[in-house]
């Protein structure tokens, strides 16, 4: 990010190190997400026939972001470039961490104005298949990530979330935030708030306006800097993650370490477990459909 003021350029995306780093921890850093972001509990779900579809696991017995082999640990093939987009692709077989039917994925990244970034993730399956895919990057805006993110400012437009039990999957209950540690409907200092003790900020927020139509779903904000993000997806939840588990390990390309807290990850995407939650919006991709989510980050 560049700073209007004398011209220098902040980097303000959380990073590691080198290509290997990645592979060496399980935080998502920068990786799209899939076939399906956050928790399937008990890693499996029934089909529209009512069989079960057992999935791989990889957070105790349960299905975090696609498996032990999602598609953050998938060489992408970069099928078209310019000077302002990039395009990924990648297929995912039959079987691909027990999902059914062949996935033909791509991700396009694109500059639709100095300030603004898009993702453009597109999906199709020959088979009936549950798909949320989302990006997985974690900003601390004031480029310091051996600081933690925790005093920044954050604004969801978002009038209720989803409670969670102790493994982090919801109870199927939709509350309202009015009354609770996860009001942030007006701009917020994250640390004065006081989420569930045990589990932090990880949680679902259920976004207002129509799933489907690109619009503005929150702001993130440091008072010191005077960064700030507009955060717009064409989806009908947004992840809130402020980190719990970086460590002196995880290094920056600059071989600084990160904080424990030192990043925060917003994911629109649709609501956590929802293979297994009828009530919840629907995940299915079916033969014929084009699965589409759009994410844009605009920075000033």
């Amino acid at each position: 990010m560049r700073d209007l003021k004398d011209g220098h350029e902040t980097n303000i995306a959380v990073n590691l190190i080198d290509d290997a780093a990645y592979l060496d921890q399980d935080s998502y850093i920068g990786a799209v997400c899939g076939r399906y972001a956050n928790r399937i509990e008990k890693s499996r779900y029934p089909d529209e026939n009512g069989d079960v579809v057992q999935l791989a696991a990889n957070e105790g017995e349960h299905h975090l972001h696609g498996g032990p082999d999602g598609f953050d640990r998938r060489l992408w093939t970069i099928s078209d470039q310019t000077d302002r987009s990039v395009t990924f692709k990648l297929t995912s077989p039959a079987g691909d961490q027990g999902y059914p039917g062949t996935l033909s994925a791509s991700a396009i990244y694109s500059l639709v104005a100095d300030n603004r970034l898009r993702l453009e993730i597109t999906a199709t399956c020959d088979q009936s298949c549950p798909v949320n895919m989302t990006s997985h990057a974690y900003w601390n805006l004031t480029g310091t990530f051996d600081k933690t993110a925790g005093d920044h400012v954050l604004q969801i437009n978002a009038n209720q979330w989803l409670p969670v039990d102790d493994k982090l999957i919801p109870t199927g209950e939709i509350r309202d935030v009015m009354g609770t540690g996860y009001d942030f409907r007006s701009p917020a200092r994250i640390s004065d708030m006081q989420p569930h003790a045990s589990q932090g900020f990880d949680h679902n927020f259920c976004l207002t306006g129509p799933r489907g139509e690109l619009r503005q779903i929150a702001t993130l904000s440091d008072p010191t800097s005077k960064r700030s993000i507009k955060l717009f997806s064409t989806e009908a939840g947004l992840q809130f993650y402020l980190a719990q588990h970086f460590n002196d390990a995880m290094k920056t390309e600059n071989g600084v370490p990160l904080h424990t807290s030192g990043g925060i990850a917003l994911e629109p995407q649709t609501y956590p477990n929802s293979p297994n939650n009828p009530d919840f919006p629907s995940p299915w991709l079916k033969p014929g459909e084009t699965y589409r989510h759009v994410i844009e980050w605009e920075f000033s």
